[in-house]
Protein backbone atom coordinates (compact mmCIF):
# COMPACT_ATOMS: atom_id res chain seq x y z
CA UNK A 1 0.00 0.00 0.00
CA UNK A 2 1.35 3.43 -0.89
CA UNK A 3 0.36 7.08 -1.13
CA UNK A 4 1.95 9.46 -3.59
CA UNK A 5 1.90 13.16 -2.72
CA UNK A 6 1.63 14.89 -6.10
CA UNK A 7 4.10 17.57 -7.17
CA UNK A 8 1.83 20.58 -6.62
CA UNK A 9 1.33 19.55 -3.00
CA UNK A 10 4.91 18.51 -2.18
CA UNK A 11 6.07 22.10 -1.60
CA UNK A 12 3.81 22.26 1.49
CA UNK A 13 5.95 19.55 3.08
CA UNK A 14 9.39 21.07 2.39
CA UNK A 15 9.82 22.42 5.94
CA UNK A 16 8.55 19.34 7.75
CA UNK A 17 11.68 17.17 7.82
CA UNK A 18 11.20 16.24 11.48
CA UNK A 19 7.46 15.62 11.27
CA UNK A 20 5.76 12.28 11.50
CA UNK A 21 2.54 11.89 9.50
CA UNK A 22 -0.78 10.41 10.54
CA UNK A 23 -3.77 9.72 8.30
CA UNK A 24 -6.52 10.42 10.83
CA UNK A 25 -9.92 9.36 9.52
CA UNK A 26 -12.03 9.14 12.68
CA UNK A 27 -10.95 12.26 14.59
CA UNK A 28 -8.74 10.38 17.03
CA UNK A 29 -6.55 13.51 17.20
CA UNK A 30 -9.23 16.05 18.01
CA UNK A 31 -10.72 18.19 20.71
CA UNK A 32 -14.08 18.20 18.94
CA UNK A 33 -16.83 15.77 19.70
CA UNK A 34 -17.69 14.15 16.39
CA UNK A 35 -20.42 11.60 15.89
CA UNK A 36 -19.39 8.75 13.63
CA UNK A 37 -21.25 7.02 10.87
CA UNK A 38 -21.63 3.26 10.59
CA UNK A 39 -18.01 2.60 9.67
CA UNK A 40 -16.42 5.21 11.94
CA UNK A 41 -14.80 7.24 9.18
CA UNK A 42 -15.84 10.88 9.38
CA UNK A 43 -13.18 12.87 7.52
CA UNK A 44 -9.71 12.17 6.20
CA UNK A 45 -7.03 14.46 7.62
CA UNK A 46 -3.26 14.36 7.31
CA UNK A 47 -1.85 15.38 10.67
CA UNK A 48 1.79 16.25 11.38
CA UNK A 49 2.96 15.22 14.86
CA UNK A 50 6.17 14.91 16.88
CA UNK A 51 5.42 11.38 18.11
CA UNK A 52 2.95 8.80 16.81
CA UNK A 53 0.49 7.48 19.42
CA UNK A 54 0.42 3.67 19.66
CA UNK A 55 -3.19 3.53 18.47
CA UNK A 56 -1.95 4.28 14.93
CA UNK A 57 -0.70 0.76 14.28
CA UNK A 58 -0.69 0.70 10.47
CA UNK A 59 1.83 2.13 8.03
CA UNK A 60 1.64 3.35 4.45
CA UNK A 61 4.74 4.28 2.50
CA UNK A 62 4.79 7.60 0.68
CA UNK A 63 7.20 9.94 -1.05
CA UNK A 64 7.29 12.13 2.10
CA UNK A 65 7.97 9.21 4.46
CA UNK A 66 5.89 6.73 6.41
CA UNK A 67 2.27 7.70 7.04
CA UNK A 68 0.68 6.05 10.08
CA UNK A 69 -3.00 5.15 10.41
CA UNK A 70 -5.32 2.84 12.33
CA UNK A 71 -4.80 -0.53 10.67
CA UNK A 72 -8.49 -1.50 10.87
CA UNK A 73 -9.23 1.25 8.34
CA UNK A 74 -7.23 -0.33 5.52
CA UNK A 75 -10.42 -1.98 4.28
CA UNK A 76 -11.42 1.52 3.08
CA UNK A 77 -8.11 2.18 1.33
CA UNK A 78 -6.58 0.92 -1.91
CA UNK A 79 -3.17 -0.32 -2.93
CA UNK A 80 -2.20 2.82 -4.91
CA UNK A 81 -3.41 6.19 -3.67
CA UNK A 82 -2.60 9.86 -4.27
CA UNK A 83 -3.07 13.14 -2.50
CA UNK A 84 -3.36 15.87 -5.10
CA UNK A 85 -4.08 19.57 -5.04
CA UNK A 86 -7.12 20.86 -6.89
CA UNK A 87 -7.36 24.22 -8.62
CA UNK A 88 -9.84 25.42 -5.96
CA UNK A 89 -7.28 24.92 -3.16
CA UNK A 90 -8.70 21.65 -1.83
CA UNK A 91 -6.69 18.44 -1.49
CA UNK A 92 -8.24 15.34 -3.03
CA UNK A 93 -7.49 11.76 -1.93
CA UNK A 94 -7.86 9.32 -4.81
CA UNK A 95 -7.00 5.76 -5.74
CA UNK A 96 -6.66 4.00 -9.07
CA UNK A 97 -10.36 3.14 -8.78
CA UNK A 98 -12.16 6.03 -7.10
CA UNK A 99 -12.21 9.28 -5.18
CA UNK A 100 -11.69 8.41 -1.51
CA UNK A 101 -12.16 11.95 -0.14
CA UNK A 102 -12.67 15.28 -1.88
CA UNK A 103 -11.30 17.52 0.87
CA UNK A 104 -8.40 16.23 2.96
CA UNK A 105 -7.31 18.77 5.54
CA UNK A 106 -3.67 19.08 6.60
CA UNK A 107 -2.95 19.97 10.24
CA UNK A 108 0.33 20.62 12.03
CA UNK A 109 -0.02 19.37 15.62
CA UNK A 110 3.71 19.43 16.35
CA UNK A 111 4.71 21.22 19.54
CA UNK A 112 1.21 20.80 20.93
CA UNK A 113 -0.23 18.41 23.46
CA UNK A 114 -2.20 15.75 21.64
CA UNK A 115 -5.73 14.96 22.75
CA UNK A 116 -6.97 11.52 21.81
CA UNK A 117 -10.73 11.17 21.37
CA UNK A 118 -12.48 8.03 22.49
Amino acid sequence: MKIKIEEGLLKRFNNFETAKYILDFDHTLSREAVSTDCCGITRFRLVLVDEVPEIFDGQIESNIGTIYFKDWGKMYLDENMKLRPLSNGLVEFISDNSVIAQNVQIFDFRNTELVLSA
